[in-house]
């Protein structure tokens, strides 16, 4: 089991519908893997979120009605059997329809903001963690730090040395955030850690910097030059915001 394997096969293993030695692979994959049990936690989130939020709508019961007759057994007799009526059919269509169309409304739908944070949160929290990885490149010079990222990733995210501000430079690893190849540049500000996520976005426009919460961490979002960046960390937000306002100064 790979990571690229373990994305194609997550929903269905999270739903229950992958085979027992499959799902024992998956397990010791993400037991080893920190980027894929983050994306298992923000999956599982995810769906947590849509079972609280999704709205549900009773069927007519002239509709609930026409679908039971149609799919209840027949009774016994010894009159020939008769199949569903054009009324009963049309019922049972309408029905899948109806559950076809609410089904593709929520697969097409756009991934939450609520869920991309709480996948964030994930992703640093496994990177804390004893048995996590917080580098993949440790060093403290962002000349190594930044080519280190080339050829791995598609894209050259941010990497600023701001030591003398306070947040000194720990090193980079390879990241996924929502399913998407992410990289993650990893600062320290005192005994505080901060993750400072890039992904591609296919945004056109700059957004500037937002301040919010994900599991008690506090979060700066901002999307800059096709990137969209998350900074995470338990450190005051104060001290967060000017860190993602020394990110985005221009040199």
């Amino acid at each position: 089991m790979n990571c690229a394997r373990l994305r194609q096969t997550l929903d269905a293993w999270l739903d229950g519908e992958i085979d027992s030695a499959t799902g024992a692979e998956i397990e010791q994959h993400v037991l080893s893997c920190a980027a894929c049990a983050a994306l298992r936690d923000g999956r599982t989130a995810l769906r947590e979120q849509i079972r609280e939020h999704a709205p549900y709508h009773r069927a007519p019961v002239s509709l609930r009605r026409a679908v039971r007759r149609s799919i209840e057994p027949a009774t016994v007799s010894t009159s020939p059997r008769r199949g569903p009526t054009w009324a009963q059919a049309g019922a049972a269509l309408a029905a899948a329809a109806l559950l076809s169309a609410v089904a593709g409304f929520w697969a097409a739908r756009p991934v939450p903001d609520d869920s991309l944070q709480e996948q964030v949160a994930a992703s640093h929290v496994a990177s804390l963690a004893a048995s996590g990885r917080l580098v993949d490149v440790g060093s403290g010079d962002r000349h190594v730090v930044k080519p280190w990222f080339q050829g791995r990733v598609e894209f050259a995210p941010q990497v600023r040395d701001l030591s003398a501000d306070g947040f000194v430079l720990v090193g980079g690893r390879l990241d996924h955030i929502g399913g998407r190849q992410a990289v993650a540049v990893v600062y320290r500000v005192r005994n505080h850690v901060i993750n400072l996520f890039a992904w591609r976005t296919t945004a056109r426009n700059e957004e500037g910097i937002s301040v919010s919460a994900a599991r008690g961490f506090n979060l700066a979002t901002w999307e800059e030059a096709g990137l969209h960046y998350a900074a995470i960390s338990d450190v005051d937000p104060k001290d967060l915001e000017r860190f993602a306002r020394l990110m985005r100064a221009r040199p």
